[in-house]
């Protein structure tokens, strides 16, 4: 059962890395499609007549609200950054990263990213700023989170930090349904990583006391 879940995932994730790298594509290289998709930003599906052309072949002809919102989000905020970033993406990254494994990095995870790559004298002030921002971001609706989402992401650029774009829109997509696992899973991911050399410091310290040195008495 896990190894047949394990496998779904992963076959979602190929299909997410895809669509992720065609829109990158038509960001680079069309500026009316990169216009377009950028208008869609912070808008409903029925709202982006524009996004239709990149969009619709790749949902299945059974529509879902919930689901469609979030290709069309994760195309907008693709489309939010500067052509000439997109276009400076090295030619590696044009196609889909290998897999090894069906999940990728939260958003959580890379809210900490952006904090530790801020400079020193900020990052006090980032980690209460994001931390505050991360936990209105995992309470939010549906609606609400597509809504805010646009300046969390703006706020990452600053710090030359980027989304895995296709685990966002897996995580968009079941949104409705799994908010409170995918929310602690996001806060988790967070803390894991900002503190991620502070605890593994400790750990190899606790290890180092657990081992009886040369000559001491402990057996």
């Amino acid at each position: 059962m896990a190894e047949d879940h394990d496998a779904a995932a992963r076959a979602r994730r190929t299909e997410h890395l895809r669509f992720v790298s065609e829109i990158q594509r038509l960001c680079a290289d069309s500026p009316e499609a990169h216009a377009r998709l950028r208008r869609g930003l912070g808008k409903d599906v029925d709202q982006v007549a524009g996004m239709h052309e990149f969009i619709a072949h790749w949902l299945p002809e059974r529509r879902h609200r919930e689901r469609d919102r979030a290709y069309y989000t994760v195309a907008a905020l693709i489309a939010d950054q500067p052509r000439h970033v997109v276009r400076g993406r090295p030619a590696d990254d044009a196609e889909p990263e290998p897999l090894t494994g069906p999940y990728g990095s939260s958003f959580g995870h890379t809210l900490a990213e952006s904090v530790l790559n801020s400079p020193a004298q900020e990052r006090p002030h980032r980690r209460d700023t994001t931390r505050r921002r991360l936990s209105l971001l995992v309470r939010q609706s549906p609606t609400g989170l597509h809504r805010y989402l646009p300046s969390a992401t703006r706020l990452l650029r600053r710090y030359e930090t980027e989304p895995d774009w296709a685990q966002l829109l897996n995580d968009l997509a079941r949104w409705p349904w799994n908010a409170a696992d995918i929310g602690s899973r996001w806060q988790q991911d967070y803390f894991r990583t900002l503190h991620r050399d502070e605890w593994s410091k400790n750990d190899k310290a606790d290890a180092t006391q657990a081992v009886p040195q040369p000559g001491s008495s402990a057996v």
